[in-house]
């Protein structure tokens, strides 16, 4: 076992296992570790590997993966004297793996196998260490941590996400996407290692981001995914050796609707009870409209994402009118014009629409911080035309939408029959933890200008 422990991660785990409790294996330790033991060869002769594992929580991935798996790396490598570098969401985390890695190495079990490797004497800084008699450094930092001037055989990213919270935000998503894209990736050595292992949390986390780069863009690094939900196929459960079927069971009831992504590792979108889309009225005939005073509500994307997130934000220009029948309101979108593109684009689109709408319909322009500018620039160019208005809608996405879910409860959303129905179903079915919320943005807008809130401020 000893020999074996040198080449072989699985056998190598069982000898230096740091903890009273026994070692069990799983289907899905097995596999882990066969495919990282493969991945090492494979780094031998030059060849790069990319992993995206996604297990359930509490089966031992970080174990594999962050503690056993980087300080068999060094040893089995030492030659080529690798740079690590390990991630987390957070420097806590990272940190917690770096003291983990050292007790393992400065273990007796050990040294029975890698002699030679020793952490070099005050080489203690617990984010940053070095192997003595190497080049090779361990570093480990949170996401979004400085990495500046580190190189990385071996990139880790275990738990990329610290909880439900953090998986909803797209603020946090972003900001995980480009640390991950932009600092990690970017200090890759000629030939490498790169797992991100998690539990998933959100269909637009950084495991789902992973796979649409991949089916998107053929450039993109080409990453294996080893997927182990908690129940199989037949029914049965993946870690029998550690958990009894009542433990399944149990969490599935307790994680509820969660359960699709922190058991199945399959996420789906929470929010597809927000509001009720199988009442939703498509209409084929622009006659069955009502007169009245419409609005096209302009909800402009953000010039920064665009440059820098491979999926960016929609500008969306929609037509629509609300209005209260008998006191019951109803919502009314007759174009929704729409483009994933930087200013250029998205004002020619602009300037298009302003050629087809009548002169009565009413512009209504996102009016937040830079938004101002774009809202300005229009109001110079539709002088003499037609009303710009500034809207300025306040509270968070959810509050603004808010008035619609009883419209949509009551079965009071019409829409023209066009190729945006698609993308407006989506974004509502999906909201507010979808990767898009255009569409329900600026149909709060045409809610809030016309029957809603005080129209906003002429410009």
């Amino acid at each position: 076992m000893q020999n074996l422990s040198a080449t072989d991660l699985l056998a190598f785990i069982h000898h230096v296992w740091w903890y009273p409790d026994p070692f069990l294996v799983g289907e899905h330790t097995r596999a882990i570790c066969d495919r990282l033991t493969r991945a090492v060869e494979d780094f031998k002769q030059g060849k790069s590997t990319y992993l995206l594992i996604q297990v359930p929580y509490r089966h031992g991935k970080s174990d594999i993966v962050s503690r056993a798996f980087p300080t068999w790396f060094v040893g089995s490598c030492q030659d080529k004297d690798p740079n690590v570098i390990a991630s987390a969401y957070g420097a806590g985390l990272s940190e917690g793996f770096s003291k983990d890695c050292k007790r393992i190495i400065r273990s007796d079990q050990y040294s029975q196998v890698f002699p030679d490797i020793k952490i070099e004497q005050g080489s203690d800084n617990i984010s940053e260490w070095v192997i003595e008699g190497s080049t090779g450094r361990m570093n480990f930092v949170g996401l979004g941590g400085s990495v500046t001037g580190k190189g990385s055989h071996l990139l880790n990213i275990d738990d990329y996400c610290k909880n439900r919270e953090q998986a909803r935000s797209l603020t946090i998503r972003d900001k995980v996407w480009d640390a991950f894209r932009i600092d990690l990736m970017s200090r890759l050595a000629p030939t490498h290692i790169v797992n991100v292992t998690a539990t998933p949390w959100h269909m637009d986390d950084l495991a789902g981001r992973l796979k649409r780069e991949m089916a998107d863009n053929p450039d993109f690094p080409r990453f294996e995914i080893l997927k182990f939900p908690a129940r199989n196929a037949d029914g049965s459960f993946l870690f029998p050796e550690l958990y009894s079927d009542q433990w399944y069971r149990s969490q599935y009831a307790l994680q509820g609707k969660l359960s699709a992504a922190n058991l199945d590792c399959e996420p789906t979108h929470e929010g597809g009870n927000r509001f009720d889309i199988s009442g939703i009225q498509v209409h084929d005939d622009p006659a069955d409209f009502p007169e009245g005073r419409y609005v096209r509500a302009i909800d402009l994307a953000s010039t920064s994402k665009e440059r820098s997130k491979g999926d960016p934000d929609y500008t969306v220009a929609m037509l629509g009118i609300a209005r209260k029948v008998d006191g019951v309101a109803e919502l009314w979108i007759k174009d929704a014009a729409y483009t994933q593109a930087e200013a250029p684009r998205r004002d020619a689109m602009l300037d298009g629409l302003s050629n087809i709408d009548d002169a009565s319909v009413v512009w209504a322009i996102e009016g937040f911080g830079g938004y101002k500018d774009a809202a300005l620039t229009f109001k110079a160019k539709l002088r003499g035309q037609r009303v710009v208005q500034l809207s300025r809608l306040a509270g968070d996405k959810e509050v603004k939408a808010a008035p619609l879910e009883s419209i949509f409860d009551a079965g009071n959303i019409h829409i023209l029959k066009a190729p945006w129905n698609e993308l407006f179903v989506k974004q509502f079915s999906e909201f507010p933890d979808g990767g898009h919320d255009d569409f329900v943005d600026a149909a709060s807008i045409v809610f809030h200008e016309t029957v809603g809130k005080p129209r906003g401020r002429v410009l």
